[in-house]
């Protein structure tokens, strides 16, 4: 038995739904825009008709009566912007017309506008004149006249307002290539500064595997292992250009558990991250640098050692919240004459301060009682939504750092000069 299609009475409906399920209707402030852009375009054309409109009624043609002159240059005039800018307007939209079609549509608009223009002012002067006056050639051929010179101008218009866009174009994009140079240079440059902090404390970390190796073996593995896993890390940690709070806590744990090898009771360390923070996005390598500065400055020139303690906590500020860092050892502090360094810490800290930060940054230096020093570093903190898989419309938070390198924090970095100074 031969089946009868089946047809659905909702399809037809369904693909029209799906046809405008995509058309997003204009707001009403787009309207009003749009509405009050050819209002003021339409009022400068009536300005420029009744100019036009003065000029033949006392100028060059006085034997005219000047409302009929208005009446003439209002109609054509009027007609021709018409013909002339609405399809300008669907065609190409804010953009710049073709440099092809374009003259071909003021061509027609004069063709079309000036005929048009004057059949609308004679049935509006019919209105008042029942017996008007012939229609002369010499008035069709001054409308031309008037309407080339009008269509000549309108052309120069466009084809300006089109080249300072196309120049605008130009220079925005020449704008977004600087900035990304900019982006690598200050890359490398934190590539190079990244490579000056590490050779020491690789060097220290390799020499101690060679003396754990005849010494306790077992102990010298369990040192290349953690020196292993922290190189690796830092690598794909420094080419990175941002991380979470929990990954650069999680490589400074690795880097302070290397360091407490070496050190052995010397060094004890404690971490405090609360997990409501610990998704936050900072630069990458950012608090590693002030962590080696007091391993290296503090702890080490210290007879009996001492602690570090590493915190990340939100702060309430007169610009909003902040992400407030604390790196706090109980070190020589100041007033140990006989520590002397590089610096080479606090100047990659200077560096990525001033270059990831637009002046919002702050960084302050204190000495801890009774020994020690506190570094308190404030971050800017942009609140965002951003939809996650297992819990939509998630608050996330991200330091506000920028790739700018127009602009420095004196503020934010003056501190680290003292303390590199008095060579700590």
């Amino acid at each position: 038995m031969r089946e009868t299609p089946s047809f659905n009475a909702e399809e037809p409906s369904g693909k029209i739904a799906r046809m405008f399920a995509n058309v997003s209707l204009p707001s009403l402030a787009d309207c009003l825009h749009f509405a009050r852009r050819w209002v003021i375009r339409y009022a400068v054309i009536i300005v420029i008709n009744t100019l036009i409109a003065a000029v033949l009624a006392f100028g060059i043609r006085p034997e005219e009566t000047f409302w009929k002159d208005f009446v003439f240059s209002q109609a054509i005039g009027l007609s021709m912007f018409s013909l002339i800018g609405i399809p300008r307007h669907v065609l190409w939209g804010d953009g710049p017309p073709n440099k092809r079609v374009f003259p071909w549509i003021i061509v027609g608009a004069v063709l079309i506008g000036v005929p048009f223009g004057q059949w609308i002012a004679r049935t509006i002067l019919c209105l008042h004149n029942p017996n008007p006056e012939p229609w002369r050639a010499d008035s069709l051929r001054m409308s031309f006249i008037i309407a080339m010179l009008a269509a000549l101008g309108a052309t120069y218009y466009y084809w300006s307002r089109g080249k300072l866009a196309a120049l605008q174009r130009q220079a925005a994009l020449d704008a977004l290539e600087r900035e990304e140079a900019e982006k690598q240079v200050v890359r490398a440059q934190l590539m190079a500064l990244q490579a000056q902090i590490e050779p020491h404390f690789l060097f220290n970390s390799l020499a101690h595997v060679d003396v754990l190796i005849a010494r306790d073996p077992a102990a010298a593995r369990r040192l290349l292992q953690h020196l292993i896993g922290f190189l690796r890390s830092s690598l794909s940690h420094a080419r990175a250009e941002q991380c979470t709070l929990a990954q650069e806590f999680a490589l400074l744990r690795a880097y302070l558990d290397i360091q407490a090898l070496r050190f052995g009771n010397r060094l004890r360390f404690s971490l405090a991250l609360d997990d409501a923070i610990a998704n936050i996005v900072i630069p990458p390598m950012l608090i590693q640098p002030l962590v080696e500065n007091a391993v290296v400055h503090g702890i080490e020139p210290a007879r009996e050692g001492g602690e570090i303690a590493l915190s990340a906590r939100l702060a309430a500020g007169s610009e909003g919240e902040r992400l407030v860092l604390e790196v706090r050892d109980t070190g020589v502090g100041f007033g140990n004459d006989g520590a002397t360094g590089s610096g080479l810490g606090l100047t990659h800290v200077r560096e990525r301060l001033s270059r990831l930060f637009d002046g919002d940054a702050r960084l302050t230096i204190t000495e801890t009682v009774p020994h020690g020093v506190t570094i308190i570093v404030e971050l800017p903190l942009a609140h965002e939504t951003a939809p996650a898989p297992s819990q939509a419309d998630a608050p996330e938070w991200r330091c506000r750092f920028s790739r700018s390198t127009s602009r420095s924090t004196e503020n934010a970095t003056g501190a680290l000069s003292s303390r590199a100074s008095a060579g700590t």
